[in-house]
């Protein structure tokens, strides 16, 4: 009999039991925006993204670094950081502002998240961008797998239980599998509004305040499911991402 793998979806992060994650593969998802603008930061040519929770210790940190091969980036409240040379959209991380560069990225959830996903073993960066490209670094890992969803504002966030929903879809086809209450929740989600993924983000209450602080293309550029083939994984001494695995198989995106 094949093992069981245990799958469970923490739709904020402040409902992971402490030590949960340890000894686990931990999968952070902001959909809405920081994990998505880290995947193309990444792609774009960031060496690495030094995650930050808050916006002096973002400053700080980008101070002590070279001039012209760092890129301090963040944003409150959706909002770009006066000051920071770049916000959290996606389309402003360039292969010609990102070759070469530490991106030092501080957000009001998703560097968050990450940070607190640091105990596990393992921590992957993921969003509808890489989607197959996660599933196949999941098909490979044989520890117990935790899908922290940052949230929006203290609140449950519909793209990223979509997301969540998406991965547990996977996990189920392809293995054995024991799921907690929300990644049973976040399957439904998904089985009930992943075939209309742009809608859903737009109407969630994250897409809603981006369409109304004009970042429409935000949320596009969010639902392009497997644009990229490459995972962002977190490492320590210093915490930093770097891209971790490259390539995929196949789509596993659902038909």
């Amino acid at each position: 009999m094949p093992e069981v793998r245990k799958v469970n979806v923490y739709l904020l992060p402040c409902l992971v039991p402490k030590g949960a994650l340890t000894g686990g593969i931990a999968i952070v998802i902001d959909v809405l925006r920081a994990t998505t603008t880290i995947i193309h930061a990444m792609a774009a040519g960031c060496c690495e993204v030094r995650p930050c929770a808050e916006i002096d210790e973002a400053q700080a940190l980008a101070g002590q670094m070279r001039a012209g091969r760092v890129i301090l980036g963040g944003e409150r409240d959706g909002r770009p950081l006066p000051g920071f040379d770049a916000g959290n959209s996606p389309s402003e991380y360039t292969p010609k502002r990102c070759k070469g560069t530490t991106l030092v990225l501080t957000t009001s959830n998703g560097t968050r998240a990450l940070i607190g996903a640091a105990e596990a073993e393992r921590t992957l960066v993921a969003g509808f961008v890489n989607y197959s490209a996660v599933c196949e670094q999941l098909r490979h890992d044989v520890r117990p797998i935790h899908i922290v969803c940052a949230g929006t504002e203290g609140e449950v966030a519909l793209e990223d239980t979509l997301l969540a929903g998406a991965l547990v879809d996977y996990l189920t086809e392809s293995m054995e599998v024991k799921l907690n209450d929300s990644a049973r929740l976040a399957w439904d989600c998904f089985e009930n509004h992943g075939r209309v993924l742009d809608g859903a983000l737009e109407v969630s209450k994250g897409g809603a305040k981006l369409r109304g602080l004009g970042y429409d293309e935000d949320i596009r550029a969010a639902a392009r499911v497997d644009q990229f083939a490459l995972v962002p994984e977190l490492r320590r001494d210093p915490l930093r991402v770097e891209v971790g695995a490259v390539g995929i198989v196949k789509s596993y995106w659902p038909k």
